[in-house]
């Protein structure tokens, strides 16, 4: 049974061994766990559970992660998705951070760190459910495109045309807040590691690409790129 308050994680991977070790870590961690062996069997109790987080494997029989990370979005496109797999390309992080993921993660990452950033994903998802009803809003005008940093909607004229994941709300606030100064990689990642975000140069510059395409009309605002940096006109 699951402890009141403790998170509740949906581990997915197909390799057993894998599976128990990491499920066996987890709850010494104090988190509550379900697991499945398939994408199937991961879609499956997601819609019955709605559990806080899913870690997630590509690699799996049945559906794979992607697909899977596909079909939890179109039930819930609130709770966290993390991949959690030995593919390391960078099509492939494109791909699920493309699908909605909210991070992407080797296998080979030491376990706090892995620790860390699943914390981190459910604190981003309970802070945008604190403010769900609207409250205490935190909105930017891009033009006539809106970002309500609080619910993660941007909109158009009272239309809401796309939603930021946790990590690209965390991206857009940190630049907002810089009101129009560049700032450098080295900048950017340094800010957002502060707010318990790690990752590496190529992963950043997809989750800013993802972030530009959400802004529809107002993408021009944000320049990007690896070697000058990030910059947003507000």
């Amino acid at each position: 049974m699951k402890d009141k308050g403790a998170i509740e994680i949906l581990l997915a991977d197909d390799e057993r061994v894998f599976r128990t070790g990491l499920k066996a870590l987890l709850l010494s961690e104090g988190f509550a766990v379900r697991s499945a062996r398939d994408g199937d069997e991961a879609v499956r109790k997601f819609a019955e559970s709605r559990p806080d987080i899913v870690v997630v494997d590509v690699m799996m029989p049945k559906m794979n992660g992607f697909k899977a990370c596909e079909e939890m979005r179109r039930i819930d496109r609130c709770v966290p998705v993390v991949f959690l797999t030995a593919k390391d390309a960078e099509s492939d992080q494109v791909r699920a951070l493309g699908l909605g993921a909210d991070d992407y993660i080797s296998k080979s990452a030491p376990e706090a760190l892995l620790l860390a950033r699943i914390r981190r994903a459910v604190e981003r998802s309970r802070e945008f459910a604190a403010h769900a009803d609207g409250s205490a809003p935190s909105v930017v005008h891009l033009g006539r495109t809106v970002v309500n940093i609080a619910t993660r909607e941007v909109s158009m004229n009272g239309n809401v045309f796309s939603r930021l994941t946790g990590t690209e709300s965390d991206i857009f606030r940190t630049l907002a807040s810089a009101r129009g100064k560049r700032l450098s990689t080295d900048e950017l990642i340094s800010a957002l590691r502060g707010q318990g975000f790690a990752c590496e140069d190529t992963m950043l510059y997809v989750h800013v690409s993802n972030l530009r395409r959400k802004l529809g009309p107002a993408a021009s605002r944000l320049s990007s790129s690896r070697g000058a940096g990030y910059c947003l006109s507000v």
